[in-house]
């Protein structure tokens, strides 16, 4: 039993108890995911979501960003019009959502974090379905 004052080595909190954690990060994207229309629900049921606190360094690399700040999602996979009938074997469709880049970027934008990640998430989903980002922008205008 956890005496009163004492605090639990086992979970870090940033001193700013508005920040939250990776789980509550986590949550955020399977509200988003589970909150689809059921007809692309049965295409995004296999999707991993991992939360970590920033990019590797490798990663920022190869997308050639400089600053770990820049990358709030990631998708990882083949997406959907790529893949074939027999890809068994092939690596699993992934979204990375960076939590310390989407804080900052929620607190610099005046945007809630649930809409930031929500809308992460969904144009991670979007590369997913086969979008790039260029056709993610033009969607995105067209229809905001």
């Amino acid at each position: 039993m956890k005496k009163e004052g004492t605090k639990n080595p086992l979970i870090r909190r940033h001193e700013d108890a508005d920040l939250p954690d990776l789980a509550e990060v986590y949550a955020l994207a399977y509200r988003t995911i589970n909150s689809l229309p059921q007809r692309f629900q049965e295409y995004t049921n296999n999707i991993l979501v991992r939360v970590e606190n920033f990019a590797e360094q490798d990663v920022l690399d190869g997308l050639k960003l400089k600053d770990k700040y820049d990358l709030l999602g990631l998708y990882q996979g083949i997406p959907l019009p790529l893949k074939g009938t027999n890809d068994t074997l092939a690596i699993p469709d992934i979204i990375y959502l960076y939590r310390g880049p989407l804080i900052r970027f929620a607190r610099e934008n005046s945007e809630t974090l649930p809409q930031l990640v929500h809308h992460v998430m969904i144009h991670e989903i979007g590369h997913h379905f086969g979008f790039s980002d260029f056709d993610m922008e033009w969607i995105e205008q067209k229809y905001d």
